[in-house]
């Protein structure tokens, strides 16, 4: 998955120092990355308890049904055990959103909008305790393909996309990148 600048050490800031942590990411639509293995959302290739923190970079607006991947979270992970979810966070305010690309622009957008809008939800019906939901704004390169495979915007739909490289060759032409959010949830098994 492409990097936007500084997420990467957003999100180590909320692991545990200790313990066995996994990574999980979007690979394609209906799969996620696991260690670099392709891998079914409902059917994690690790054991019962196997880790102490599962990070889910991302890849929760890209599914179908994140209650099965919950599902696969809470069985890898030990008691006590912690989850981190890293979602898109659409324009917090009305001057982030002259700067970047108004959500509405791109379309329908994610495949779970609850993922985006409402990831705590998600969280809770899994039966995990959310522990923190912190926000944060970085800045990207204004380009369209690099934007889309960092999970930071969903994949424009067929009408809006010229639109939407439009307007992001505009941002590039007058400084080059745009802010794009992101929340980062705590959850604790």
């Amino acid at each position: 998955m492409t990097d936007i600048p500084g997420l990467t050490e957003w999100v180590d800031a909320a692991l545990p120092t200790t313990g066995r942590t996994v990574s999980i990411t979007s690979h394609d639509p209906g799969a996620v990355a696991v260690a670099d293995a392709r891998a079914s959302p409902g059917a994690l290739p690790l054991g019962d308890a196997a880790a102490d923190c599962v990070v889910l970079d991302r890849v929760l607006p890209a599914l179908e049904r994140p209650d099965a991947l919950l599902a696969e979270v809470r069985r890898v992970l030990r008691p006590a055990g912690s989850v981190v979810v890293v979602v898109p966070a659409p324009g917090r305010s009305l001057g982030e959103l002259r700067r970047g690309v108004r959500p509405g622009l791109l379309g329908p957008g994610w495949v779970c909008p609850t993922a985006v809008h409402h990831p705590g939800w998600l969280l809770a019906a899994a039966d995990f305790a959310v522990l923190g939901d912190v926000r944060a704004v970085f800045r990207a390169p204004a380009e369209l393909a690099p934007l889309v495979a960092a999970g930071a915007w969903p994949e424009p739909d067929g009408p809006r996309r010229q639109a939407v490289e439009r307007r992001v060759a505009r941002l590039a032409a007058s400084g080059g990148t745009v802010p794009v959010g992101f929340r980062r949830l705590v959850g604790r098994r």
